[in-house]
């Protein structure tokens, strides 16, 4: 299970986070908590920036409101060594001036990046069929080289799932289905990889997307993550809504369902 990072809302993280980078990373986790305000210290000063409160950014990576020497806000995210800050450097730089906050600086060694500051920034939860199939038009594009596959991505999310415990059966069901549907992809996409609610915001330019987990695949994935909707209610009604819009409903409802498994 990769955990969504909404990290552009005005809220204060979550106390919780810390205890969950050392209990599901381990001594690793513990290691990158221990360095984290050297870190933030040491980016702060390189990139002259003013750092203020913390902001929720999922429990995957630390997320901070900053202003920068020419007394504009940002977001300065550090991720930890599993995170594809690299992969979402690459992804970001493509979708400029799209649907994504703005990439400012990246420094991929530290696992930084400072972002555009998406403000006013309120739940995308509401969105419509009609505004999510605008954000993924304009973020499906050929894959450049370097990115992993939606495969990659998804047997990690199964495997964490496995070790969760998850029925042994719906996940050799999942691994099969992906296979299949993979076999069947004409043209790798880059795709967000982590498109549910809770990464789609609105802004003074309409719906934006946050947090993305960047690999190449299958676009139908992207659009069933928002069917799946994190299992809220309405899944039938998403998937005969983004269907109308041009998405194949059975590869759309097999990688909704492989969601549901992985979580």
């Amino acid at each position: 299970m990769m955990v969504p990072m909404a990290f552009h809302r005005a809220e204060t993280i979550a106390e919780t986070s810390q205890a969950f980078v050392a209990r599901f990373f381990g001594a690793e986790g513990k290691a990158w908590l221990a360095g984290l305000p050297a870190a933030v210290e040491d980016i702060a000063g390189r990139w002259k920036l003013e750092v203020g409160r913390p902001l929720r950014g999922g429990l995957m990576s630390a997320v901070y409101l900053v202003t920068r020497a020419d007394g504009s806000s940002a977001v300065l995210k550090i991720g930890g060594p599993w995170s594809p800050t690299k992969h979402e450097a690459t992804a970001l730089r493509i979708w400029r001036d799209g649907k994504t906050p703005d990439l400012l600086s990246a420094d991929i060694e530290r696992n930084a990046l400072l972002l555009e500051l998406i403000d006013p920034a309120t739940n995308g939860a509401d969105a419509t069929a009609g505004d999510v199939a605008g954000v993924l038009r304009s973020l499906h594009v050929p894959a450049p080289p370097g990115l992993p596959s939606l495969r990659d991505l998804v047997e990690k999310r199964l495997e964490t799932a496995r070790r969760a415990g998850r029925p042994e059966q719906k996940l050799d069901w999942a691994i099969t289905k992906m296979v299949e549907l993979e076999r069947e992809t004409s043209q790798p996409m880059l795709i967000h990889g982590d498109f549910d609610e809770r990464n789609l915001v609105w802004s003074q330019r309409g719906l934006v997307a946050i947090d993305p987990w960047p690999c190449a695949g299958d676009p139908a994935y992207d659009a069933a993550y928002w069917v799946h909707g994190n299992r809220r209610p309405g899944r039938r009604a998403r998937l005969d809504a983004i269907v109308g819009l041009g998405y194949d409903r059975a590869r759309t409802r097999d990688w909704a369902a492989i969601i549901g498994v992985h979580g």
